[in-house]
């Protein structure tokens, strides 16, 4: 009897020793190659971080906000989260729209009404007069909408976001980075790569 208990002991131990080391392997659920990929000549940075390149002409990346906007207040803390837009010359406005909204603190408002009325409404935001409404809207005066539009403070994000999407290799959109290295190329669990996988990758 004293021989199986021990016996017994013996596999409960070996069988929890097994499942520890399963689950110290199987931390990152992330598999390179079918989840992310590795950007070519990215040098990343030791902070969890995500970035993603959006448009706002892309359907995809309007019906991707509305998964963001319930994952941002929930994210983790120390996950910094930025939204990159992409410069496209037919629709250069919208870049410089976005960073105008930035500028002038208005981006919780424009950035949304701008999706939503391209998307939603189906009215395409042609120009940069075509912008000016939605600004309106968000209490900015044109006066002021212009002045910023203009500044160099926006140039200046204008080309570093030019600057971004040639580092990143940005070739569709969206397209999510994480850690200024690693490109996500499955969105079937993208809370998971979103807001674990950079803080597994950062340490």
């Amino acid at each position: 009897m004293k021989l199986k208990t021990l016996l017994g002991a013996v596999l409960a131990l070996f069988a929890l020793t097994q499942v520890a080391c399963a689950e110290a392997t199987g931390a990152s659920e992330a598999k390179e190659g079918q989840d992310y990929s590795v950007i070519s000549g990215a040098k990343g940075v030791n902070k969890p971080e995500v970035m993603e390149f959006f448009s706002y002409t892309c359907p995809h990346c309007y019906n991707v906000e509305g998964f963001l906007h319930k994952w941002e207040p929930t994210k983790p803390e120390e996950v910094e989260f930025k939204q990159v837009p992409v410069f496209l010359p037919q629709v250069a406005h919208l870049t410089y729209g976005y960073y105008t909204a930035e500028v002038l603190g208005v981006l919780d408002q424009v950035h949304p009404a701008i999706f939503n009325q391209w998307h939603a409404q189906k009215k395409i935001v042609k120009s940069k007069e075509d912008l000016i409404p939605i600004f309106q809207a968000a209490g900015v005066s044109q006066e002021k909408f212009e002045k910023a539009y203009t500044s160099f403070a926006v140039e200046s994000k204008v080309q570093h976001a030019k600057k971004l999407a040639r580092e990143f290799k940005v070739m569709s959109f969206p397209m999510f980075v994480v850690n200024q290295k690693y490109k996500v190329e499955s969105y079937e669990n993208l809370d998971y790569m979103l807001s674990k996988f950079p803080i597994e990758k950062a340490q």
